[in-house]
């Protein structure tokens, strides 16, 4: 079985997070009305973070395609732990546990898509500590 390097884990998680925002952002500006009933945020304020998000994705493949891999990871990373965040704390305003449980899931995500980027940043670290020693 091939192992998985630094650079191609890198690679994936950022182009996995850049289809899952795009996808995520679409069904949240969609149903931004109906979500709005089970979080008590208002439904603009959803529409415009659902399309921010889905905007984000074509700027997640800018940066694969344009920057240094490792500033891509950090960069992506960084608004990922922010992100989370902000939803985790979104799912203090769910309506019911099921709600919040829904909200806290997708915050989980995102965390576990920073986490890839943070393994995948300590992978190409230690594949070039190991190539200049």
């Amino acid at each position: 079985m091939r192992r998985l390097t630094g650079r191609s884990l890198g690679t994936w998680s950022l182009r996995l997070d850049a289809a899952y925002c795009l996808v995520l952002g679409v069904f949240v500006a969609a149903g931004s009305p109906q979500i709005a009933t089970a979080v008590a945020l208002p439904g603009p304020l959803l529409a415009a973070a659902g399309l921010t998000v889905a905007a984000w994705a074509g700027g997640v493949l800018w940066m694969v395609a344009r920057l240094e891999l490792r500033l891509a990871l950090r960069l992506v990373m960084g608004v990922n732990v922010l992100a989370a965040s902000l939803v985790a704390a979104a799912a203090l305003t769910a309506a019911g546990a099921l709600a919040a449980i829904a909200v806290l899931a997708v915050a989980l995500d995102v965390a576990l898509f920073a986490t890839s980027q943070l393994i995948a940043i300590r992978k190409i670290d230690a594949s070039s500590r190991g190539a200049t020693a």
